[in-house]
């Protein structure tokens, strides 16, 4: 019943994210056009993060449909590095996008442009729209998967944009300050160009198999050693994660020689798993004479 339960609650994911991308496409194509006919680059920037939530959410299936796939003797870790490298092409995609239109902001300044707010202000409110649907799509029932949290973060950034463009549409209708929309657009730029410079930040991080975030070698060290009295010293520490939530670790521990090894791995492993989350461990046990001898002479 259970792995009925799983394949039907895996298949319903599965169809909210597959909804999902499709609505963000067609109101993404939807706003390219309507920013070209309205020459409003707050139209364009929104779309532009739009194309960046696009992207997260197919990394998001694409993920899902892979964390099924076992290892192989080609990939024995799987796929999870596939997340990684596509997060890294997002971040880069998230500064080009950004660039450009804070090129064509500048441009602006110096060459007005005037703005069709009737269309903006239509198209940002469908905008709006969509991206509160697409909210409710992924919020109501997947709070406990991370890429999908990650995709909503990115959904929320989307809805703010929308209502930036729709007040700037309706300060146009009232003012005729058409300056509005270049400097809607650098300040939706630089939210994009931040977001775009974590990303490529942590995905680099990873793929560098730096340390993990909130994990070092000597709270791991420190950790062991004080609740396995057995455990002599432990180095060699090497941690690094193949996505931003599998965690990856070997060790050495030096022990005494009347400790146990099978007991003495366990307890290892237990603390690495429940205060560190590292669920893959390597540890080589080392038998420590230098210790049991200064046991005896006392």
């Amino acid at each position: 019943m259970t792995a009925v339960h799983n394949g039907k609650h895996s298949a319903a994911e599965s169809r909210r994210l597959i909804h999902s991308i499709i609505i963000v496409a067609i109101t993404m194509f939807i706003e390219i056009v309507g920013g070209i006919i309205s020459h409003s680059l707050a139209l364009l920037s929104d779309a532009g993060h739009m194309f960046i939530d696009f992207f997260a959410l197919i990394l998001s299936w694409i993920a899902h449909k892979f964390s099924a796939k076992k290892s192989d003797l080609q990939r024995s870790y799987g796929y999870h590095r596939l997340q990684i490298i596509a997060a890294f092409i997002n971040g880069l995609t998230l500064f080009f996008i950004s660039v450009i239109i804070i090129i064509e902001s500048i441009k602006r300044f110096i060459f007005p442009v005037n703005i069709e707010w009737r269309i903006m202000l239509i198209i940002a409110t469908l905008g709006l729209i969509a991206n509160v649907i697409v909210f409710f799509i992924l919020h109501s029932k997947c709070e406990s998967n991370i890429n999908i949290k990650s995709a909503v973060l990115h959904v929320i950034g989307d809805i703010l944009g929308s209502v930036g463009a729709i007040f700037a549409s309706i300060i146009i209708m009232l003012t005729k300050w058409q300056v509005v929309d270049p400097i809607l657009s650098i300040f939706v730029s630089i939210v994009i160009l931040n977001s775009g410079y974590k990303i490529l930040k942590n995905s680099c991080h990873i793929l560098l198999e730096g340390t993990p975030e909130g994990v070092s070698a000597e709270g791991i060290k420190s950790g062991i050693v004080s609740k396995l009295p057995e455990v002599v010293d432990v180095h060699h520490i090497h941690t690094w994660s193949l996505s931003d939530n599998y965690f990856i670790i070997t060790m050495h521990a030096k022990v005494r020689q009347d400790a146990h090894h099978t007991d003495i791995l366990y307890g290892i492993k237990k603390i690495l798993l429940s205060e560190f989350e590292i669920a893959h461990s390597t540890v080589e046990i080392e038998y420590d004479e230098c210790a049991d001898d200064k046991i005896l002479k006392m």
